[in-house]
Formats: structure tokens, sequence, C-alpha cells
């Protein structure tokens, strides 16, 4: 009797914390889905500060998310950053993309890109990739390239017509097809001042049967793919090149 009473006080005070915990992340995640992020502050981060067991990625991220509603820019990367440090995590995405959007809040706009291209880059068929594109759009319309904000959203449009990305596009920017005078769009693979190199570059797009072909402009050449009438062929292009790894940009 005295062995069973040992076991159930060592599985209370093994589980009960556990449990515990559980139920303090759906509180703090019902708090978040009501929009009360200071709340989540206080509480979330007195239990980060006093945790012992547990993965603490989930809270990070929570956290994170809630100090940038609150414009804590600085805290809120370095939660994105925490989880971004464990190789195991499995919020390493969703860390990715709020340091990203932590940057781009921020006004620093390079660093978004590059976490948001990277993202993509690392994988590309993410669970991210709607929100990546939207938020690509948004960049550029804060750049003030409309052009090629507007040419996110179009592949936004194109691959995930039911995201609910799509949905917050409503009243941000037109997504139709812009139109141009010149008649004919392209794919801009390449720029250098080097005619070896762009020579190069197009030897490689010709192997694997792309139509590649070189432009010279002003001190240097552009290595381009292919002559369109409609944009959304371009655009078609443009993703299979991306696929095989290539930086590209839709130019009229």
């Amino acid at each position: 009797m005295q062995k069973i009473k040992l076991i159930l006080v060592f599985c209370f005070f093994l589980i009960l914390p556990n449990f515990c915990w559980a139920l303090d992340m759906d509180t703090l995640k019902t708090d978040f889905l009501q929009g009360n992020y200071r709340r989540v502050i206080f509480e979330g981060q007195a239990q980060v500060d006093r945790m012992h067991l547990g993965d603490t990625d989930e809270l990070n991220y929570i956290l994170g998310l809630s100090y940038l509603k609150e414009s804590k820019l600085e805290l809120a990367g370095d939660c994105f950053r925490r989880i971004l440090n464990n190789t195991g995590s499995k919020f390493k995405e969703e860390a990715s993309l709020g340091l990203g959007d932590t940057y781009l809040v921020a006004g620093q706009f390079q660093q978004a890109e590059d976490i948001y291209n990277k993202l993509i880059a690392d994988d590309s068929n993410s669970s991210q990739k709607p929100a990546v594109w939207y938020r690509l759009s948004q960049l550029e319309s804060k750049r003030g390239d409309h052009q090629k904000g507007n040419d996110y959203l179009f592949k936004l449009k194109r691959d995930f017509p039911l995201s609910p990305e799509l949905r917050l596009t409503k009243g941000i920017m037109s997504i139709n097809i812009p139109a141009n005078d010149s008649g004919e769009y392209s794919i801009q693979v390449g720029f250098f001042t080097n005619s070896v190199n762009a020579n190069n570059l197009k030897s490689t797009l010709l192997s694997k049967n792309y139509p590649a072909y070189i432009e010279s402009f002003g001190t240097g050449y552009r290595v381009k793919v292919g002559r369109f009438k409609l944009q959304k062929e371009a655009l078609d292009l443009e993703g299979k090149l991306s696929q095989d790894g290539f930086a590209t940009k839709v130019c009229p």
C-alpha cells in the first residue's frame, strides 16, 4: 500500500505541471485570438521566466506575435530568434515568417525580403508560401514598386485562389493584369557587365530548354527568357524558372 501511495504521489507531481501547462497555453491562445495581447505578454512572459519543463517554442511564438501586435519589435524579434535557434523546433517556418514581419513593420525591407525569399528557397512547397507572396506584395508596395507588388498578388491569385491571404488583398491594390504599351512581356534572369558571364547563363538556360537571349542595356547585358503577349504566360514561365533556382523578374 505504501508503494502504491508513493507511485501516485510521483505521478501527481509529474503529470500535474504538464496538465497545468496545457491549460495555460489554451488560455493564452484564447486571449490572443480575442486580441488581449497585453494579457498574453504579461502572463506568457512570466511563464517563460519561470519555465523549467517542456518545449517553450509555442509559447515564444504566441509571445512574439503579441509583441508584434503591440509594436514591441525588438522583443518580438527576440522571441522568434529563440525559436530559430532551436534546430528541432516545429515552429521554425512560422518563426521565420514572424521575424520577416518584424523587419517589414520596422521598415527594414531588405532584411524582410531576404527572410521571406529564404523561407521559400528552403522549401518551395512551404505551407507559408501564400503568406510570403502576400507579404512581398505589401513590401514592394511600401517601396513604391506597385508593378512588382501587383505581380506578387497575381501569383497569389494564380497559385492559391482559396487562400485566406487573398481575401486580405481587397482594397489594397488591383490584381488585374495591367496594360502593357509594348505588348510584350519577358523574364529577366540575370544582369551582367561582363558579356562572358551573360553568355554562360544564356547557355545554361538553353541547355534546360528555356528560350534565352541577351539584350544590351546601358553598360551591361540582360539575360532574358521568352516573349509573351500576356503577363500570365510570363508569370507561368517565371514560376518554372524560380523552381529551377533562377532569380527572376517579369519585365514589360
